[in-house]
C-alpha cells in the first residue's frame, strides 16, 4: 500500500527491510514541497608531470544524496492533516508537541548512537510508491515560532540522507541495461515523477525522458490513476 505521507522507518539491521521488523517510525505532519537529489560522479586528474590538462579519469559513482525539508507544527492548524496516532499525541502533549516530535525524530533517525548496534539506525524513506534505503548524515532544526513563554510552536526540519546500496543489489548501470520488458506504473496520490524514475531506473534524472515519452504537459502534477509507460531503457539526451 502506498504511503500518502512521508514516513521515516528505522531498522536495527541492514537486512531488515520488512516493515514488521521496524524498531521505530516517524510520519511528517506536512509532506515536503521539495526533494533535492544529488547524483555525483567522481573523477581524478591524470598525473602527468610537466603537462597541463588531460582527460579526467573516471573513478566511481557514489551513492545518491537526498535533502528534504518539512514542518512540525504545534499551533493546531495541522490537526486535519494528522493521523489518529498523531492527533492523540498532539492532544496529550499540546504544549510540548513540537518538542516531543523532535525528540521522536531524533530517536528514529538515530541522530545519536543506537546502543544495540553501536551506530545510528538503518533507515528507509517511504512516500507514495517510493522507498529508499539510507542513513541520515545531517539533521538541522530551525525553530521559527514561539509562544509568550518561549515554548516552540513550529519548527522547520532539514534532513540529509545518503543512499545505502547493500551487497547483491547491483549497480545503477546494470539495472538500466537489464533486458526487462516494458513496465507500467499507475500513479497514486503523492507520486512524483523523479521518485518514479528513481524507483524503476535507480536514477531520478530520467524523469524528463519519462515525461517526454508519456507526453506529460505538467509532470509536476500528475493526476492519480494515470498509467505511465516505463520502457526497459531510457537513453539520456546527449
Amino acid at each position: 500500500m502506498a504511503e500518502s505521507s512521508l514516513r521515516i522507518i528505522a531498522y536495527g539491521s541492514p537486512k531488515d527491510g520488512d516493515p514488521s521488523k521496524e524498531i521505530g517510525s516517524f510520519t511528517v505532519d506536512f509532506n515536503p514541497n521539495t526533494l533535492v537529489v544529488s547524483n555525483k560522479i567522481e573523477y581524478k586528474q591524470p598525473d602527468a608531470k610537466g603537462q597541463a590538462g588531460g582527460d579526467p579519469v573516471f573513478e566511481k559513482i557514489p551513492p545518491l544524496e537526498f535533502s528534504l525539508e518539512f514542518t512540525i507544527d504545534g499551533t493546531g492548524v495541522a490537526m486535519g492533516n494528522l493521523s489518529p496516532d498523531k492527533k492523540n499525541a498532539y492532544k496529550s502533549k499540546k504544549h510540548d508537541y513540537v518538542k516531543s516530535q523532535i525528540i521522536k525524530l531524533r530517536e528514529v533517525t538515530g541522530s545519536g548512537i543506537n546502543g544495540d548496534i553501536h551506530r545510528p539506525n538503518y533507515l528507509a524513506l517511504l512516500w507514495g510508491t517510493f522507498k529508499l534505503e539510507c542513513v541520515i548524515t545531517a539533521l538541522n532544526i530551525t525553530y521559527n515560532l514561539f509562544d509568550a513563554q518561549g515554548t516552540p510552536l513550529r519548527a522547520k526540519v532539514t534532513c540529509n540522507f545518503i543512499e545505502r546500496i547493500g551487497p547483491g543489489k547491483g549497480g545503477r548501470q546494470s539495472r538500466l541495461e537489464s533486458p526487462d520488458l516494458t513496465k507500467y506504473h499507475v500513479v497514486r496520490e503523492g507520486d512524483i515523477l523523479p521518485l518514479i524514475a528513481r524507483q524503476n531506473y535507480e536514477d531520478s534524472s530520467y524523469y524528463l525522458q519519462l515525461a517526454r515519452i508519456n507526453k506529460l504537459k505538467n509532470f509536476r502534477n500528475i493526476p492519480p490513476g494515470v498509467t505511465l509507460v516505463l520502457p526497459p531503457l531510457v537513453e539520456k539526451d546527449a
